[in-house]
């Protein structure tokens, strides 16, 4: 389906999901973000299915952080951290919104976090595990984050 097709496709159907997402998608895929943020605004209203809520949460998510609605963004993906612990891309893109947001240091802790959990698929980082933890904890109370999860 060509993007004039999926967008209208989307305008004639606004109770349906499936186009929203599609729609936003394809906003997304063509550097429209604040277009593509209306659909996934929709689309979350609506409720997302669950065997989607993966990547829509992560798109969602920074398409909010890309149209200045950092607060949102961050709990978007906060929440997909949450949910999909095993996807390591998730972290990376809170780090992105944290950054924005001015809170660098809590990014970093973020990211010292995501290497660490890579355990002996890294094991340059995983000998240093002890130090850069400390790191990350400095990092996270300097800026008054919440604490790193349980690994």
């Amino acid at each position: 389906m060509d993007g004039e097709a999926i967008l209208a496709r989307a305008a004639a159907a606004p109770d349906e999901v499936a186009a929203q997402i599609a729609a936003a998608y394809h906003c997304d895929a063509h550097r429209s973000e604040e277009e593509a943020i209306l659909f996934y605004d929709t689309a979350w209203a609506l409720g997302v299915p669950v065997e989607q809520e993966r990547e829509f949460l992560l798109g969602y998510g920074s398409t909010l952080k890309n149209v200045g609605r950092l607060s949102e963004s961050e709990a978007i993906l906060r929440r997909a951290v949450a949910a999909y612990p095993e996807d390591q891309g998730l972290p990376v893109f809170l780090a992105l919104t944290l950054h924005a947001a001015g809170r660098s240091g809590e990014a970093l802790a973020q990211l010292l976090e995501l290497l660490l959990g890579l355990g002996e698929a890294a094991p340059g980082v995983a000998s240093y595990g002890r130090a850069l933890r400390h790191y990350a904890d400095e990092l996270r109370e300097a800026g008054g984050a919440p604490e790193a999860p349980e690994r």
